[in-house]
């Protein structure tokens, strides 16, 4: 009796396949895309110039020169990173 019973739960197990509803599922992975800026040169510093035997008055010169010229520099190199968001 007991394999009767075995039998007939064996039987209504296989005549109840599930279904299987394939449904598309959107997943959202980030994928890494090249930075496409152009190349930003460096440019030609002024305290790189000045000379051992220059007076403090040239050197000051170029420090404020070079200042100027970095603020520059990094307001280009901030828009660059900014454009690879």
């Amino acid at each position: 009796m007991t394999r009767a019973l075995m039998l007939c739960l064996l039987l209504a197990g296989c005549a109840a396949v599930p279904q299987v509803v394939e449904k598309p599922v959107e997943v959202r992975v980030p994928v890494s895309v090249p930075c496409k800026t152009a190349d930003i040169p460096e440019p030609d510093w002024p305290l790189a110039h000045v000379p051992a035997t220059a007076s403090d008055f040239e050197w000051f010169r170029a420090a404020l020169a070079e200042l100027a010229l970095r603020a520059g520099y990094e307001v280009r190199l901030r828009a660059a990173a900014e454009a690879c968001r």
